[in-house]
């Protein structure tokens, strides 16, 4: 702890405990503020009154001798009143302002120096600084700390003499210092983690205790990593379910071990976790370490590597029709504490068949997001896990939707299409017609989402997938306790970028300068646009990039009705940050230019201006990383209706 002082300290000694004290009263909180008042007013009157009684070389004015002249008496007394006046004056207005300035209280500073945000087991610094500005001494300080539940306490300077708190003993005016406190915090994402500071003191001449606080809050802005479930939302009683529990993208760890805990009821039989062959993390492994517990360790610091930890289990009965399955990860702290900082629950649909079906949509079977145009890729599997042969099965998927493009449907089975569904029979499938103990199959299909048009406003946006099926060829009888799971599929916004480099703008006036077609040697320079449009959700972090080809080169000249644009000189790139961009904002504009020189090896040739803008962001209400690139531009200017007429691109 450094102290400074503006007087003295006297000699700070320890008391081996602290002495519980009662709390001032509103009549003593008054009376420091008046003690101090007082103590300031006394100084500046002196100081006020030693300038009225010495001259201007310093002396001391003798005042029991004053020379009079009778014929100035009048004069000398207009002075004297004069000077009087002047006097209660300043007196006034000493008083005044001294009195009705903060004072008090007010002038203990306490206040404590906190990160906004951090990562999940990110180091956090706590500084928190003191101050008494009061002018009056205090004593028996002492530094009390609140800290949040979630924080790991690793050290402090200097260190505390209690349970996170620190005799200061006394601060005389002016004195200041500083404690400092390390850790790291692990909770949840998003979770606020409030840290409160507590000085306590008594000031001379009082025997009451005085307190100040402070407070400050870290927001929890990320794991470090991603985590993700794949998973279906029905689970066969008597058979092997499956979950797989995902890591990827650990760039931004900061965990070398944390611990994940089921919690399910005993139903449920989980079988014991194994990492397998596939995972690609050498020094990554997986310990069961109690009663649905595991220790997960070796993990890795700054990689993209993936972790897959498949997660199989079975139901022994069908004791009610969902029932909840919840994973957690959480860091054990030294003292015992489990901190959670990543909690899912699944609530599973139990059936129980001798038949199971699942549905997939592009490689998945859980909820996941599309953009407009995307194909939807589904694959419908089934299976005989009784000890009877199954005849006559007839299957269906369910696709519901108003963005479903049906007339893109792709199934080279040929089921029958109905509304909003498919159904194949062993007379477009032969298989179904008899399906034996342990047989499975499956049949793949595809359909594509529609693209999104100015009237597509207000339309739902989500797309529910699903199979059914029923048996001996029984179609009226396909019903709820026979359905597969259920995918739920969120369409991104509209996200769209067009760019444009022009000669001539759309009102056939020149914007850019130089020859056209380009000439060795001599520079032609062109007008770039870039718009971004959305319509559907608010977006964040949005950001356009545009790269230039060697040969190409920024010309500054740049406007935009949003955000800011720079040029990387380094990378060779323009930078378009728009950063948050609410629907009611649904067109952003920029512009800037370009200009190109060609050398001699040019010659003849039609030159590539740009690779392709790319826009980047993410979709505030799915979630969602949104990303387009626009198509490459030459020196034939493809957006220039008039260039094009007497322009070719080859350089000449």
């Amino acid at each position: 702890m450094s102290v400074t002082k503006k007087s003295k300290l006297k000699k700070i000694v320890k008391p081996s405990a602290f002495l519980e004290r009662p709390l001032p009263n509103e009549e003593e909180v008054d009376r420091f503020e008046r003690a101090i008042r007082k103590e300031i007013i006394t100084e500046e009157m002196d100081s006020h009154l030693s300038a009225i009684y010495h001259d201007n070389k310093g002396n001391l004015v003798d005042v029991s001798k004053v020379k009079k002249r009778k014929r100035l008496r009048l004069i000398v007394l207009f002075k004297q009143i004069f000077v009087l006046t002047i006097f209660v004056c300043g007196a006034y207005g000493a008083y005044y302002y001294y009195f009705n300035r903060p004072a008090g209280t007010d002038n203990i500073i306490l206040n404590i120096q906190a990160p906004d945000k951090v990562l999940v087991g990110e180091t956090v610094v706590y500084d928190i600084n003191y101050t008494n500005n009061s002018g009056i001494s205090l004593s028996d300080v002492k530094l009390e700390l609140i800290l949040p539940a979630s924080f790991v306490h690793i050290d402090s300077v200097p260190p505390s003499n209690g349970i996170n708190s620190w005799s200061l003993e006394t601060l005389e005016p002016g004195a200041s210092g500083v404690v400092t406190v390390n850790g790291y915090l692990v909770a949840p994402v998003d979770s606020a983690n409030v840290i409160t500071a507590k000085l306590n003191y008594i000031p001379a001449n009082f025997s009451s205790e005085f307190k100040k606080e402070s407070t400050a809050n870290t927001v929890i802005s990320g794991i470090g990593f991603n985590v993700s479930l794949d998973y279906l939302n029905m689970a066969l009683v008597g058979q092997k379910n499956e979950l797989k529990l995902n890591f990827d993208n650990f760039k931004n760890n900061n965990l070398a071990e944390y611990y994940l805990e089921i919690i399910a009821s005993d139903n449920f039989k989980i079988k014991n976790l194994d990492l397998g062959t596939t995972n690609k993390l050498p020094l990554t492994e997986i310990e069961n370490v109690g009663e649905r517990k595991w220790l997960i360790s070796g993990l890795p610091y700054d990689s993209e590597e993936k972790l897959l930890v498949p997660i199989d289990f079975s139901l022994e009965s069908k004791n009610q029709d969902r029932e909840d399955f919840s994973i957690r990860l959480y860091k054990k702290e030294a003292g015992g504490r489990d901190l959670v900082f990543w909690e899912k629950t699944i609530s599973f649909e139990i059936m129980k068949s001798d038949l199971n079906i699942g549905l997939s949509l592009n490689g998945e079977k859980s909820d996941q997001t599309i953009n407009f145009g995307d194909k939807l890729n589904y694959n419908l599997s089934y299976s005989n896990n009784g000890d009877a042969t199954i005849y006559d099965l007839v299957l269906m998927a369910i696709i519901k939707g108003d963005f479903v493009d049906w007339s893109a449907l792709e199934d080279a089975h040929n089921g029958s299409l109905s509304g909003n569904a498919i159904m194949w029979t062993k007379e477009e499938l032969p298989a179904l017609a008899e399906l034996a103990p342990g047989q499975t199959g499956n049949l793949d299909f595809s359909l594509a989402v529609k693209n999104f048009s100015i009237n597509d406003l207000g339309i739902d946006t989500y797309i529910n997938s699903y199979a059914q099926y029923s048996l001996n060829n029984n179609k009226d009888e396909i019903s709820e306790d026979n359905r597969s799971n259920t995918i739920k599929t969120e369409i991104n916004s509209d996200l769209l970028l067009v760019d444009k480099f022009l000669y001539f703008n759309e009102d056939n006036v020149p914007v850019g300068s130089g020859p056209l077609p380009p000439k060795v040697n001599e520079e032609t320079k062109i007008r770039v646009y870039l718009t971004v449009k959305n319509n559907l959700h608010d977006l964040s972090q949005v950001e356009v990039t545009l790269d230039l080809p060697p040969g190409v080169d920024w010309s500054d000249n740049d406007s935009t009705n949003v955000g800011t644009i720079q040029y990387d000189q380094a990378r060779r790139q323009v930078v378009w940050r728009l950063g948050l961009l609410p629907v009611a904002v649904y067109r952003a504009d920029a512009e800037f230019t370009i200009s190109i020189t060609p050398n001699e090896t040019d010659y003849n040739k039609i030159l590539v201006i740009s690779s392709g803008g790319v826009v980047n962001a993410i979709d505030k209400v799915t979630g969602a990383s949104l990303s387009m690139q626009t198509k490459p531009r030459t020196t034939k200017l493809e957006d220039d209706d008039i260039a094009g007429l007497s322009n070719n691109g080859r350089v000449e």
